[in-house]
């Protein structure tokens, strides 16, 4: 908990269904991830992923990178039934703790069920795919801070926030708290104004063919130059999900609101550059512990 506390001290780190991380930040996980993977386990893993029901990727076949964008793809069929698996809400308390687990479905008992289906030995070939393939999602969306807390505002949805210039703003998504931090990654406080460093790659022809094409590339590894494995304490140990579920509840809780009152029924509050810097710092961290346990997780499942 104090090492929690100290890296964000020093800044290193409505509603409608929550979406985590846009397709961007959902790719430059997988990104990192295929970075770190075994070579033996991305032999494994990419004949599965490309095997994902892609009707809602304009036919293409997903690979390891766009494949975390799967899940969220998937809201537009009419019988989707796995709102509830993309998170798992503890209340907002101003110390971070308790974390309280509710009840399920939700983000960690999804991610129970996947990791049990990939070590059932009995397992189809089309159960690992659609396993792995929300595994690596999930994964993804356990690290978004206001994917693990809420204010009694679901995760942030409800949170009405100004001043950022979003420029990819999909349907049904409104400018909240939730959805910034969704793509904080790429906003920043820089001279007083909040800028947008970078597009996110929103529409599907935009995503690449296969791993390490630019401009994502490029982007994670940035990312990682920035963050390190070996500068990051929270890798001295891999810990499970419940871990990381409780590191990114803290990091909600003591980060992920700006610290003045709810704005439950006023016009919303402005996100002053000095927050939107701290948060891109946290989010890019986020993103690169993400795919560095990504990367062991599924290291440990498929070896």
């Amino acid at each position: 908990m104090n090492k929690i506390l100290l890296t964000l001290a020093v800044g290193c780190i409505s509603a409608f269904q929550a979406q985590a991380w846009d397709p961007t930040g959902h790719m430059l996980i997988g990104e990192i991830a295929w970075n770190h993977l075994d070579p033996a386990v991305r032999e494994k893993v990419a004949p599965l992923v490309a095997q994902a029901a892609n009707h809602q990727n304009m036919g293409r076949p997903y690979n390891f990178t766009t494949v975390g964008c799967w899940m969220d793809d998937l809201r537009a069929d009419k019988d989707y039934a796995w709102s509830k698996w993309h998170y798992v809400d503890g209340p907002w308390t101003s110390s971070g703790t308790p974390f309280v687990e509710p009840e399920a479905p939700h983000l960690l008992w999804a991610i129970d069920q996947c990791i049990a289906q990939l070590k059932k030995p009995d397992a189809s070939e089309k159960e690992r795919t659609i396993a792995v393939s929300q595994l690596i999602h999930l994964i993804g969306d356990l690290h978004q801070p206001l994917h693990t807390t809420t204010w009694d505002d679901k995760g942030g949805n409800g949170y009405l926030v100004f001043g950022i210039p979003f420029s990819d703003l999909m349907a049904k998504q409104g400018g909240n708290l939730h959805t910034f931090w969704d793509k904080a990654f790429r906003f920043d406080g820089v001279n007083g104004q909040n800028v947008e460093q970078y597009p996110g790659l929103s529409k599907i022809e935009e995503r690449p063919s296969a791993p390490r094409e630019e401009p994502l590339k490029s982007i994670a590894d940035a990312i990682e130059k920035n963050y390190p494995p070996d500068s990051l304490f929270q890798l001295e140990t891999l810990g499970t999900h419940r871990d990381w579920a409780r590191e990114s509840h803290v990091i909600g809780c003591l980060a992920g609101y700006p610290d003045v009152p709810h704005p439950r029924d006023t016009g919303g509050v402005k996100l002053d550059p000095e927050f939107v810097h701290r948060a891109n710092g946290i989010a890019n961290q986020r993103i690169a512990l993400a795919g560095y346990r990504l990367a062991r997780l599924l290291d440990e499942l498929f070896k």
